[in-house]
C-alpha cells in the first residue's frame, strides 16, 4: 500500500457517488412500498418466486400410491408430551396405530395411507387452504411440522435398518412436500413469467448498485492519493 498525490477530481467523484449510494440505501429501507421497505418488498417477490417453482406435491402424492400396502413401524423422539400427543394425533387421524410414553411416540401403519394424508395436509397448507386449520385441534404448520418430525424419525430409523426405499421416500415427503408447505405457508405464489420485468430489473440493479459502491470507495482512494502497488 503506497501514498502517492491525491486527484480532487477522483476525490469529489468518490465522495458524491457514496452519497448517492447512501441516499438509494435510505429510500430502500424506507416503508414507501405500500407499507413495506423496498427490501421487504424485494423479499416478497423473490419468495413468491421460490413458492412457484417449489411446488412438488402432486408428484409425492403420486409415489404414496406406490407404497401402498407397505406397513412400517418406528418409535419418534419427543422433547415434551404436548408434541408428542400432537404427533400421535395427527398419524392416528390417518390410520396408524400409535402409542405415546416415556418421550416417545411409537407409529405403526400403512406408509403409502400415511404419506397420502401428509401430503394432502401439506398440499392444503401450501395453498392456503383453511381446512387444514384446526383439523386435529392443531394450526396447519403445527399440523405439518408433526407430520415431518414422524417422517424424519423414519427416514433415520429406515436408513439404519438397510430398506434404503423406505428411507429415500420418507426423506422425500420430507423435503418436498412438507418443508415447502412449511416454510412458505402464507405467502402468494408466483411464476417468474409473471413477474419477468420487476425480477429482472431488481437483479440488474442489485448488481449495479454493488458495483456503484465499489468504485465509490476506490475513487475515493485515488483522489487520497493511496494505492495499491507491488514491493520492490
Amino acid at each position: 500500500m503506497m501514498a502517492a498525490a491525491g486527484d480532487k477530481r477522483y476525490l469529489v467523484l468518490g465522495i458524491v457517488s457514496l452519497a448517492v449510494f447512501a441516499v438509494v440505501l435510505v429510500v430502500f429501507f424506507t416503508p414507501l412500498f405500500g407499507g413495506r421497505t423496498g427490501m421487504e418488498a424485494a423479499d416478497d417477490l423473490f419468495n413468491s418466486l421460490s413458492k412457484g417453482s417449489s411446488y412438488y406435491i402432486p408428484a409425492v402424492a403420486e409415489q404414496a400410491g406406490e407404497f401402498k400396502g407397505t406397513e412400517v413401524a418406528w418409535k419418534v423422539k419427543v422433547e415434551d408430551e404436548e408434541l408428542g400427543a400432537a404427533v400421535a394425533r395427527v398419524f392416528a387421524a390417518a390410520g396408524a396405530q400409535t402409542e405415546t410414553g416415556a418421550g416417545k411416540v411409537t407409529i405403526k401403519g400403512d406408509l403409502g395411507r400415511l404419506a397420502a394424508a401428509a401430503a394432502a395436509d401439506a398440499d392444503a397448507l401450501y395453498k392456503g387452504d383453511p381446512a387444514i386449520e384446526g383439523k386435529y385441534g392443531l394450526d396447519g404448520r403445527r399440523a405439518v411440522y408433526c407430520w415431518y418430525e414422524g417422517f424424519k424419525a423414519l427416514e433415520k430409523t429406515a436408513r439404519a435398518d438397510g430398506q434404503i426405499e423406505t428411507a429415500n421416500f420418507a426423506k422425500k415427503v420430507m423435503t418436498k412436500a412438507l418443508e415447502p408447505a412449511f416454510n412458505f405457508a402464507g405467502i402468494p405464489a408466483a411464476k417468474f413469467s409473471e413477474r419477468l420485468g420487476v425480477a429482472l430489473f431488481l437483479l440488474v440493479f442489485y448488481v449495479i448498485y454493488t458495483v456503484w459502491y465499489g468504485f465509490a470507495i476506490m475513487f475515493i482512494f485515488e483522489g487520497l492519493g493511496i494505492s495499491a502497488s507491488k514491493s520492490h
